[in-house]
């Protein structure tokens, strides 16, 4: 993320204090946030996603890897515990959602069919 938020701001040919006015946040803070010493907090990336125009959806994945990474880094079970909200987190996939997305797509097939139809007569 720090490379991110750097890049940007040099591209857009900014001065750190320049950004710092513009979001009236400390200049400290913002070099600290490009040399990674501190994470900015969730509105501060939306404010410097705006200004610097970077795509947001990319810096709040950036910005929540390094939120992650600094909760377990050094922790002795870090990685399993990451392993185990992975798991949690995916979709679960059963015989009965997989049936229900066919169900889906016949019906919309038969929609469009009838679209079609109605277009072609």
């Amino acid at each position: 993320m720090k490379a991110l938020l750097k890049n940007a701001r040099e591209q857009k040919g900014l001065k750190t204090r320049e950004v710092s006015k513009l979001l009236s946040i400390d200049q400290a803070l913002i070099s600290k946030f490009e040399s990674g010493q501190r994470q900015p907090t969730k509105k501060q990336i939306l404010e410097l996603a705006q200004l610097l125009e970077i795509d947001f959806e990319t810096l709040m994945v950036a910005w929540l890897k390094e939120k992650i990474l600094n909760q377990i880094s050094g922790e002795e079970y870090g990685f399993k515990a990451l392993a185990e909200v992975h798991r949690e987190l995916q979709p679960q996939i059963t015989k009965d959602s997989i049936d229900d997305l066919f169900s889906e797509m016949d019906l919309l097939k038969s929609k469009m069919e009838a679209f079609r139809n109605r277009q072609n007569p």
